[in-house]
């Protein structure tokens, strides 16, 4: 859930301007920051869901673009403690990504931390998840689309608190410049390639936009 602006993906140097900054330190959305801390966020998210049948209908089997929304909003705070763990420690292997995201998202999270590591850079502090919210749904299956496409979707938002992460140079000098704002809005597609398994939701994009508020 990182910007990709002044190219920070790309695998060349990294400029560091406010926008580059943010996209390296800043896990996503963002979810990054469903407190990243501990295994799971610190206030829980936001669901959408569709109201229960009447009270004279007889009980029916759970809907299952319901429980797909539940699955990927439920799964958001696991995205974002993985992407946290690989800023805050370098020797963990990049490979874990793949437990979280797929292409395109995995190759431009991967680029990113690499890009981050080889600066010297080291994060400090934790994202915070402060609401998720499925949009969208769609359990269809195209096996002649892309990989991700061909999958389960479902398009969540997700705003981020990244005021506690910091990040810093060799030097231990502040690389975040001083007047960042608060929050990351994110527009997340989380796909299931392994659907109905609940364990299969990954990030397969995750744009992202700087906001002085989750409402702004």
């Amino acid at each position: 859930m990182h910007e990709q602006a002044d190219r920070k993906r790309s695998g060349g140097r990294v400029q560091v301007t406010r926008t580059a900054v943010m996209a390296a330190v800043v896990a996503v959305l963002t979810i990054s920051g469903c407190s990243s801390s501990g295994g799971g966020a610190s206030t829980a998210p936001t669901r959408t869901t569709t109201p229960g049948p009447s009270s004279s209908a007889a009980p029916s089997a759970t809907d299952p673009a319901d429980e797909a929304r539940a699955q990927a909003v439920e799964f958001l705070p696991t995205y974002v403690q993985t992407i946290d763990d690989l800023y805050l420690d370098p020797t963990r292997p990049l490979d874990d990504l793949y437990e979280v995201a797929v292409a395109p998202e995995a190759t431009n999270q991967a680029t990113a931390i690499g890009t981050f590591r080889s600066q010297g850079y080291r994060q400090v502090g934790r994202s915070e998840l402060v609401t998720a919210t499925a949009d969208s749904v769609d359990l269809t299956t195209d096996s002649a689309a892309s990989p991700s496409s061909a999958a389960p979707t479902v398009v969540v938002t997700a705003c981020v608190d990244v005021e506690q992460v910091q990040a810093t140079d060799a030097s231990g000098t502040s690389v975040v410049p001083a007047d960042r704002p608060r929050y990351l809005v994110a527009r997340l597609t989380v796909v299931n390639p392994d659907y109905p398994d609940a364990s299969g939701w990954r990030v397969s994009e995750a744009p992202n936009r700087q906001a002085q508020s989750c409402d702004g």
